[in-house]
C-alpha cells in the first residue's frame, strides 16, 4: 500500500497501474502514518495534491471514492472531502502561474460533480465548497503585487467552480447567509457594500468582494 502513494507521489502512472490491477482494492486504501504527510488520506487525495491529474482520472475510471474524507481517528487536522483537493489544484496552481494546471484540474472538478459528488459536502472545520473557492480565490485577489499575472485567471477559474457548483445544487444562500464571525456572514463581508466603523477601519476584502458583487450581479443571484 505504502508504494502506491509513494508512485502517485513520483507521477508514475504505469506503476499505479500494475498495483490497482493486481490489488483493485487498493484504489481505496488510506494511507498508513508514514509518511505522515500522506495520513489517513486515499489515493484519488493524493494524486489532486501532487497535481497528477492523469493518475487521479484513472483512479476514478477504477472506482476510487469521490466523496473520500479522512476519518478523524486517522487525522485530527483539517480534513476535506476529495472534491476541494481538485478545487485546490484549480486555484492554487495559478500561484505559480501554471494556466494549464488549473485548466487541467477544473475538467476533472467538472468530472467529479459529474459522477456524483456531493457539492455540499463540508470539511471538518464547516466550510462548504463555496467557501473554500472562495478562501482560496481570496489569497491571490487580495494579493495583487504579489501575484500580478494570476488576477484575471483566478476571477475566471472562480467564477467557473462557482458556477458548477451553484448549477449543481450548492446553497449559495446557506453559504450567504453563515456567520465567519459572530455577528458577521458572508453576504456582509462579501456580497454587502462595505461600511467603514471609523476612519481608520479599511475594507480587508475589497478586492474579493468587487468580485463577488459582480459574480452575483452578472448572474442575478439574490441572497
Amino acid at each position: 500500500m505504502k508504494k502506491l502513494f509513494i508512485m502517485i507521489r513520483q507521477g508514475n502512472l504505469n506503476e499505479v497501474k500494475r498495483i490497482i490491477e493486481r490489488k483493485p482494492d487498493e484504489v481505496n486504501c488510506v494511507s498508513g502514518s508514514s509518511p505522515k504527510k500522506d495520513h489517513g488520506q486515499s489515493p484519488l487525495q493524493i494524486a489532486f495534491k501532487t497535481g497528477n491529474f492523469e493518475i487521479a482520472g484513472y483512479l476514478i475510471d477504477h472506482g476510487a471514492d469521490i466523496n473520500f474524507m479522512e476519518s478523524e481517528d486517522e487525522d485530527t487536522g483539517l480534513r476535506a472531502p476529495v472534491l476541494f483537493d481538485a478545487i485546490n489544484a484549480v486555484i492554487m496552481s495559478l500561484c505559480y502561474k501554471d494556466f494549464n494546471a488549473s485548466e487541467l484540474a477544473f475538467i476533472y472538478v467538472e468530472r467529479l460533480v459529474r459522477e456524483g459528488a456531493d457539492v455540499n459536502q463540508t470539511a471538518s472545520n464547516g466550510w462548504n465548497a463555496i467557501e473554500w473557492t472562495i478562501t482560496r480565490a481570496e489569497q491571490i485577489i487580495e494579493r495583487p503585487t504579489v501575484y500580478t499575472e494570476s488576477q484575471d485567471a483566478v476571477r475566471r477559474q472562480c467564477a467557473k467552480i462557482l458556477d458548477m457548483l451553484i448549477q449543481n445544487g450548492a446553497d449559495y444562500i446557506a453559504w450567504a447567509n453563515k456567520e465567519q464571525y459572530p455577528g458577521i456572514t458572508n453576504k456582509a463581508l462579501y456580497i454587502d457594500d462595505f461600511v467603514p466603523k471609523n476612519e481608520n477601519d479599511i475594507d480587508r476584502h475589497r478586492g474579493m468582494r468587487n468580485f463577488m458583487q459582480n459574480y452575483f450581479l452578472g448572474r442575478n443571484l439574490h441572497t
